[in-house]
């Protein structure tokens, strides 16, 4: 996923993505991947700070990618 100071839509996704998968966290392994794209809200650090069952990998991104060019960053990654 792609962010760009959208630090509470974010977390809220994170968080809801965690409560979902809850019940099946015995059957797959999730890692998400997030191109922060330059934000300036403390998006970042904020999702370091949550406590998931997955791994969030942060990839930095210079705020030009915009969704697309995160996207293309986050499914290389």
């Amino acid at each position: 996923m792609t962010v760009h100071n959208r630090k509470a839509k974010t977390l809220s996704c994170l968080q809801s993505l965690h409560a979902t998968s809850q019940p099946y966290r015995d059957s797959f392994s999730l890692t998400v991947f997030l191109t922060d794209d330059g934000c300036t809200d403390g998006t970042a650090d904020a999702v370091r700070g949550l406590d998931l069952d997955f791994p969030v990998r942060i990839l930095p991104g210079d705020g030009n990618l915009y969704w697309n060019g995160g996207m293309i960053q986050s499914w290389k990654a």
